[in-house]
């Protein structure tokens, strides 16, 4: 009778699948995924069971027990009647309920499984603490831990039902038990007193979330007997593996000139000399300045701590999508050299991927297949796998490149957060421009670097410009306290360090090429600069300005042309270089010929405009435009001026002849400076760098510099540069830093010191509130993983998607600021809306939507912070059709010409080809 009431239990109604064939496929999944990692990930879930008495074999069968448990919380009557057949099989052996209406009693059955997942650990001989710990990761598969209301009510049904009903779920708890060979069998009752690690606990539930994502996929396992033999769940999930390309190869070992084409630089000969030898995860610290092979460094480290200790891949986190786009060919190109023999997947990871054209080649290279998630089938595929490029499921491939926001989200309570911390485990993280985040960003930083230690990663930090506090926290929330000063003085900027186990392995200071920079005021008037610009041509030069609005006012006092399309652009300077970025320009010709990216002055001057605000796709092109351009390869012009905002001091490998930039916080000029003669073109005299502010914090007013950066280190950053007439690269870096970091307010001079002491007072508090916020909706202790710690709880409660945006997920963002929404600009016509002004591309707000039209929408985003913008549309709900899809529904149309009440008048909002999204007031 149990049995036969046991067996009838069901999990999948299309296909049909029991339920203990459920939990039997998912741990079957487990396993089969464990034994594809490294050996070093299979070690690192044995060692959370080591205490428990378990050897490594035993300890991954106990996992794929507890991964198995998962679906508990199916074996309850809300869910068996939801399904009109099952719940007829289900009444008919005699597993009948009363009284249960199933709309208004309706709990998730991840509410369940925490119940009786806590119960079954318990029977089993856990203690307490541990089995509620693991049930409650058990529980949040679907996203989210349980709350305490539902969880009463789920309480409550589980007081009404008959005897069968407990006694059919131990039936399936004993025969996964059984199927999996009583893990505990060899020792007798696992140990009373023994605690599970918070990192144990999210290996757990993070495998058993995406095992069942594949265990549930309909071209899998509904072929097999129902129920399985564990034998025959483990050879299908290893065909469910090869069909999704889920491999992690060993990668050969090779010297640094068999990977890249130069003889390596006295930092790339450190990081070996540093690395040799290492038996446990490693933090490695470069600090140099721009231009001098770090990227090359960096994976270099990768190639050497990967055979060293078994790290499963790598994932390269940068400041922005634009220089992660930037360093994704880079990494492939890598990889490739490598010949590794088989394919290696590689995904791009940030909110515009899909239309970077590499990223695109690669995924080409993917076959077909199906794999669900909670949501419906998706892609699946082997190279650039359109399986791992899902949102929630990409930091699950061993490589990648993408911004540090998706990094960062595996450690805010979002959705899933803990499969990408489990993604990023026993893994070389790769965290460039470290010195680019503000205070908010760099304590979800810190709490990310807490995990990566704990969760077995090696990390490498790169930076040209540190400031020395911000250096101590990152290594004190890695675990390395109290270094020496000496460490520092003894290895002079530049420098490379490796620490391991809390302690420094060693450090080496790098050789100085001095470069020598001319440092020359220049007016801040858009007017007047532009003509100064003007004067300086011929040459490519930059002009980097702190706002959108002065560089859209800069771009136009440039002067009248006529508007650049590429195919004009690629007509004008021929066909270039057989690779690299022009030549992916001349593959978009067909497709993007018409759009504009720039203007023609009557001299023939061409000029160029990059900021945020520009649709997606827009900015995307743009930036292919400019790396080509102004890059180290392309067909350089005789005369060009790029305007630009912040969005090129990163990473970007531009070159300038000679370059502006608006003052701006002294590493970030410093972070400017690095595209200015970054590659020999045997050019005459000194380079120059025209600095426009330098009159004095008077002349900044109307420019609104301070809604930008802390106005008290613009001040101090003015000091520190009024005087000058050059800058000294490297040499001048560290010392500039601490004078500006690290000046009090009572050095400032008597007319300055009032401001000074104001500004100071604001930013000591906003520094405070960002920590404290940081620190309360991150996990930022171990602890704070699951429910009941506190203050973590508020975001717990919030049960924020990321595939979603609504006023409350402003809470969630990655990075601190004025509240934002992203929209998709569209005009009105007689027949809807279009995402064109002549009306060719229709733009749907209900019905369904094509993968084609899901694109289309979703390339032509853009994200806008103006008051009252984000608040307005933030209260609307998204159309229909975008609510539906997992990309669009972020979104919120937006009417161009619309107007937002604002003051007196208004807000209109346009969107110009060549100067993207205006605000006109009134």
């Amino acid at each position: 009778m149990v049995e036969k009431a046991a067996l009838t239990l069901w999990a999948k109604s299309d296909p049909y699948r029991s339920l203990l064939a459920h939990m039997l496929d998912t741990a079957a999944v487990a396993l089969a995924l464990l034994e594809r990692e490294p050996e070093r990930t299979r070690r690192l879930y044995a060692e959370d069971w080591k205490d428990w008495g378990l050897d490594e074999e035993e300890a991954l069968r106990f996992v794929a027990f507890l991964v198995g448990l998962h679906d508990l919380g199916k074996a309850v009557p809300v869910f068996q009647g939801a399904w009109l057949e099952g719940a007829e099989r289900v009444r008919s052996v005699g597993l009948t309920w009363e009284g249960l209406k199933d709309k208004e009693d309706w709990v998730a059955h991840g509410v369940f499984t925490e119940l009786l997942v806590q119960e079954a650990l318990r029977a089993k001989g856990l203690p307490r603490r541990a089995a509620r710990h693991l049930a409650q990761g058990l529980g949040a598969h679907h996203g989210f831990p349980a709350e305490e209301e539902e969880k009463r009510r789920a309480g409550n049904q589980l007081g009404l039902e008959a005897p069968l009903w407990k006694e059919a779920r131990a039936f399936l708890v004993e025969a996964l038990w059984e199927a999996l060979g009583r893990p505990f069998s060899r020792g007798g009752a696992a140990p009373g007193d023994k605690e599970v690690p918070p990192q144990a606990v999210l290996r757990v539930m993070a495998l058993a979330s995406f095992a069942d994502w594949i265990a549930s996929d309909p071209g899998f396992y509904a072929q097999l007997p129902d129920p399985p033999s564990l034998e025959e769940a483990r050879r299908e999930a290893h065909r469910a593996l090869d069909a999704l390309g889920w491999r992690v190869p060993r990668l050969p070992l090779k010297g640094f000139q068999e990977l890249f084409p130069f003889k390596p630089n006295p930092l790339q000969e450190a990081v070996p000399e540093l690395l040799q030898g290492v038996e446990e995860p490693v933090l490695l610290l470069v600090e140099a300045p721009m231009g001098t092979g770090k990227t090359e460094a960096a994976l270099y480290a990768f190639l050497l701590l990967k055979e060293g200790l078994g790290h499963r891949g790598l994932y390269a986190a940068l400041p922005t999508q634009a220089t992660a786009s930037g360093l994704f060919p880079r990494v492939r190109d890598f990889l490739e050299r490598l010949k590794a023999g088989v394919l290696l997947d590689l995904q791009l990871q940030h909110g515009s991927a899909l239309l970077n054209p590499q990223y695109q080649e690669l995924r080409e290279k993917a076959r077909p297949g199906q794999v669900y998630e909670e949501g419906g089938p998706e892609e699946a595929g082997v190279a650039a796998s359109a399986w791992f490029s899902a949102r929630k499921r990409a930091m699950l491939s061993p490589h990648g490149v993408g911004t540090l926001d998706q990094a960062l989200l595996g450690v805010l309570k979002v959705k899933h957060h803990f499969v990408r911390l489990w993604g990023l485990m026993n893994r070389v993280v790769i965290l460039d421009e470290v010195h680019a985040y503000d205070t908010y960003t760099s304590s979800l930083l810190k709490a990310l670097l807490l995990w990566l230690r704990a969760l077995g990663s090696s990390v490498v930090l790169m930076t040209a410009t540190l400031p020395p506090s911000k250096r101590k926290e990152l290594l004190e929330a890695w675990g390395v306290e109290d270094v020496p000063d000496t460490v520092w003085a003894d290895n002079p900027y530049p420098r490379v360090a490796a620490f391991a186990g809390g302690r420094l392995l060693g450090a080496r200071s790098l050789p100085k090429e001095i470069r020598r920079v001319r440092l020359e005021r220049a007016p801040l008037d858009p007017s007047s600069l532009a003509g100064v610009l003007r004067q300086a041509l011929p040459g490519c030069l930059g002009a980097v300005v702190n706002t959108v609005d002065r560089a859209q006012e800069l771009y136009r006092a440039l002067g009248e042309g006529e508007a650049l399309t590429l195919e004009a652009l690629l007509d004008h300077l021929g066909p270039g270089p057989d690779e690299g970025p022009w030549r992916a320009l001349w593959e978009e010709r067909e497709r993007k010929g018409k759009a504009v990216v720039g203007k023609r002055l009557p001299d023939g001057t061409l000029v160029f405009l990059l900021h945020a605000r520009f649709p997606a796709e827009e900015r995307a092109l743009r930036e292919g435009v400019i790396l080509s351009l102004f890059g180290k390869h392309g067909p350089r012009p005789e005369k060009a001026i790029l305007v630009a905002t912040q969005v090129v001091e990163q990473s970007l490998d531009l070159d300038f002849d000679l370059l502006y930039s608006d003052l701006a916080p002294v590493d970030l000029l410093f972070q400017r400076l690095g595209r200015l003669w970054r590659h020999p073109r045997g050019r005459k005299g000194y380079p120059r760098l025209l600095l426009g502010g330098l009159e004095g914090p008077e002349s900044w007013k109307g420019l609104y510099w301070s809604l930008v950066y802390e106005e008290y280190v613009l001040l101090s950053t003015w000091l520190a540069l009024k005087d000058r007439e050059a800058l000294n690269v490297p040499e001048d870096i560290e010392p500039l830093l601490e004078e500006v970091y690290e000046r009090p307010p009572e050095a400032f001079p008597e007319e300055l010191r009032k401001r000074a002491e104001e500004s100071h007072r604001r930013l000591e508090g906003a520094d405070s509130k960002d920590k404290k916020s940081a620190e309360n909706l991150a996990l930022s202790q171990l602890d704070r993983l699951l429910p009941g710690s506190g203050t973590a709880d508020l975001v717990a409660e919030s049960r924020v998607d990321d595939d979603e945006e609504k006023e409350n997920t402003q809470l969630l963002l990655t990075r601190q600021g004025l509240p934002s929404v992203a929209v998709v600009p569209l005009y009105p016509g007689e027949e809807g809306y279009f995402l064109d002004p002549e009306g060719k591309q229709p733009a749907r707000l209900k019905g369904d939507l094509s993968d084609e039209e899901v694109l289309a929408l979703w390339s032509r985003a853009v994200r806008l912070s103006r008051r009252p913008i984000p608040e307005t549309l933030l209260k609307e709900d998204p159309p229909p059709a975008w609510r539906k899809n997992g990309l669009l529904r972020g979104l919120r149309p937006l009417e161009v010409g619309r107007v937002f009440p604002r003051g007196r008048g208004g807000l209109r909002v346009e969107l110009d080809p060549e100067l993207g999204v205006v605000y006109r007031e009134g």
